[in-house]
């Protein structure tokens, strides 16, 4: 029996995932995004994060839309984040 198959190893991991089956999960992920991050997709979101931003700045002018320039500017920076965390994650693992 191997080291990771023994009852005593398993024991030690609380949550239940087998750290054979963890690090091919986290190889898959790894390779599907480096593989699918292209200058496009970082392109799209950007434009996308750009446009809601301005969407925003339109709902600030009308005074009863504060709420959703608010959710607007939120969207706008959850889209930036995505794309700075694509790019960077690309950059260091391919």
């Amino acid at each position: 029996m191997g080291i990771l198959n023994s009852k005593i190893d398993r024991k030690e991991y609380s949550m239940g995932i087998d750290p054979v089956l963890f690090y091919s999960l986290w190889q898959k992920t790894a390779f599907f995004i480096v593989h699918k991050t292209t200058i496009w997709l970082l392109l799209v979101l950007l434009i996308t994060s750009g446009a809601t931003w301005h969407l925003a700045s339109i709902l600030d002018k009308h005074n009863a839309r504060a709420r959703e320039a608010n959710m607007a500017r939120k969207t706008a920076l959850g889209y930036a984040i995505i794309t700075a965390m694509l790019w960077f994650f690309n950059f260091i693992m391919s």
